[in-house]
């Protein structure tokens, strides 16, 4: 019963680790990278809010790709506990931390707190810009329904929901900044330099846009483009659906790879 409560208690204690100030500095970066995307628009919320909607801003930083929300975003992601083994790792503190916790259950808790500690603050950030931007200016112009059309959850939107709307693009936000903080925790399993592991969702990001562009994949079968609320797998739940799998799939799959080169750190160490 007791090795049964390792885990949890471990997890706390490293989530409760992750809560520094990096932390809440995420969505305050979040924040500033959505008005980066559109910072030469960012006056109109107060000389003529009428011909600008939230939903305008959100649409250029993340739909149609602006640089700090597709790039930046994801680098911040990792800010809060992505480098954390790192630290360990330099410090010499990995061996007695695997001595009391185990293999299995360290790497359960770093992915876990990992995960966590980058989809929450990123979509935090999201949640703060909407309700920021919605006191100067309406969450969505029922006039801008053309332009919406092809885009996934347009029903949300044709039917005035747009809470809804905001609901299932912020569930996305949570899950791209949680893959993308479990993204550089791998890579600083392979390179432990807290340097390379803050740029690493940058880089590798920006490569893998290129890698789908080169290989030609489909655009209803981009991971990236599911996740930026610019394309769909069929139907909005599906979509939803098959993101937050896919998601799932990557992070466990991250983990796994994760716990191979620990042990092979520990034993050729």
């Amino acid at each position: 019963m007791e090795n049964n409560r390792v885990l949890p208690r471990l997890l706390g204690a490293e989530f409760k680790r992750s809560l520094t100030v990096r932390f809440f500095l995420v969505p305050v970066g979040v924040v500033l990278c959505i008005c980066l995307d559109t910072w030469n628009q960012i006056p109109f919320m107060w000389t003529s809010p009428e011909t600008v909607d939230v939903y305008y801003y959100w649409c250029n930083s993340f739909i149609f790709g602006g640089f700090y929300g597709i790039y930046v975003v994801p680098m911040l992601a990792e800010l809060p506990y992505a480098v954390s083994f790192c630290e360990e790792y330099n410090t010499n503190m990995l061996r007695m931390l695997l001595m009391k916790t185990g293999k299995k259950k360290y790497c359960m808790s770093k992915v876990l707190t990992t995960f966590l500690s980058g989809a929450l603050p990123v979509s935090a950030g999201g949640i703060a810009f909407i309700l920021l931007a919605n006191s100067f200016i309406q969450l969505f112009h029922r006039a801008r329904l053309p332009e919406t059309e092809a885009f996934p959850f347009y029903e949300f939107l044709l039917q005035g929901n747009v809470a809804g709307y905001f609901t299932a693009v912020i569930f996305l936000l949570f899950l791209t900044g949680g893959l993308w903080a479990t993204v550089a925790l791998l890579v600083s399993s392979y390179f432990p330099n807290i340097y390379v592991t803050a740029v690493s969702p940058l880089i590798l990001s920006f490569l893998t846009g290129r890698a789908y562009f080169v290989l030609k994949i489909p655009v209803g079968l981009r991971l990236d483009l599911w996740l930026q609320g610019r394309s769909s797998v069929g139907t909005d739940r599906l979509t939803i659906l098959c993101s937050a799998l896919v998601v799932l799939g990557l992070t466990v799959g991250f983990g796994v790879l994760f716990y191979r080169k620990l042990k092979g750190r520990v034993k050729n160490e």
